[in-house]
């Protein structure tokens, strides 16, 4: 069938409740078809990203279950962290794993869903990606600037959602807005730096992030920031890698292991977040790379691409 092709959704949630963790996980794992591959909270970031997989109709279903399960639970208002967020649902992400003849019919199916959920849950979405209408405002880092914090002042200078409220109410204020797009694979991915204080650990951390972020003429697919994170007191340099088949993990791991001796520290370990393709392990196994110094790694963490 033509909408049984298969998808995969990526949430970021602003929460890291256990109690509605287990809630948004029996949701997604009651839809038939659907595989709920890995939950991954961030307490520094008060931020947990989900990553599930299946057919598009089901997929679309166990999100809008997340949807209203975070949206009753998440006041925006109340929420801090040390992660870049303008919502409870902060962003919503979704990939084709099948044949790339579907995706015309992939993007019209979404549209058609964002829709349908702003209006639902009266929630403002803005397209990122392949999703977007506006091809000079697609990147995330631009629409979520400004934050939950400047939601108020972008209704006011005219930059409305995609999807939703036209106007700053009670629902914005409460749940803020969601950066919901359709995108090609990425890693979400963070080196460890260690062998100084923290206090001087975080510069070096944003020196290298600098150094190896596309944007300031570094490696392909790759943003970056380093940040601190208190409730493990340690340093990373953070990054997504949007285009991991031409820069993947191994890459960004020598380089900054490479950077992090220029600076007179260390770049022992690495942290995966949510799931990775298998195909991810070009020079390095995850044992070298340092995963599950923090969470369980395991073969339910690996994508079979």
């Amino acid at each position: 069938m033509l909408d049984n092709y298969r998808i995969e959704c990526i949430p970021n949630i602003s929460s890291t409740d256990p109690v509605l963790l287990r809630l948004i996980s029996k949701g997604i794992e009651s839809v038939p078809n659907v595989i709920l591959h890995f939950v991954d909270p961030g307490h520094s970031a008060n931020r947990t990203v989900f990553t599930y997989t299946g057919p598009l109709k089901e997929v679309f279903q166990a999100t809008r279950i997340l949807f209203r399960l975070t949206l009753s639970h998440v006041d925006m208002r109340k929420h801090t962290g040390v992660h870049p967020r303008m919502g409870a649902v902060d962003v919503c992400p979704f990939v084709l794993l099948d044949d790339p003849h579907f995706t015309k019919d992939f993007k019209d199916r979404t549209m058609v869903f964002a829709a349908q959920i702003a209006q639902e849950f009266q929630v403002a979405l803005y397209g990122y990606e392949g999703l977007t209408r506006n091809v000079g405002q697609k990147d995330l880092s631009y629409i979520r600037r400004g934050q939950y914090e400047g939601l108020h002042e972008r209704f006011i200078r005219g930059e409305l959602p995609d999807f939703g409220p036209v106007t700053y109410n009670s629902s914005v204020e409460k749940h803020g807005a969601t950066a919901i797009g359709i995108r090609s694979l990425m890693v979400a991915y963070n080196v460890n730096l260690s062998g100084l204080p923290a206090a001087q650990l975080l510069p070096i951390a944003k020196k290298i992030a600098g150094l190896i972020r596309e944007r300031d003429g570094g490696l392909q697919g790759v943003k970056s920031i380093g940040w601190h994170l208190p409730d493990r007191d340690i340093v990373q340099v953070s990054c997504n890698l949007t285009k991991p088949d031409i820069i993947g993990v191994c890459d960004v791991f020598l380089r900054v292991a490479e950077l992090a001796q220029e600076f007179n520290c260390d770049a022992p370990s690495s942290e995966l977040i949510g799931c990775i393709p298998e195909s991810q392990f070009t020079t390095l196994t995850a044992e070298q790379l340092g995963f599950g110094e923090f969470k369980p790694f395991g073969a339910h963490r690996i994508l079979p691409f």
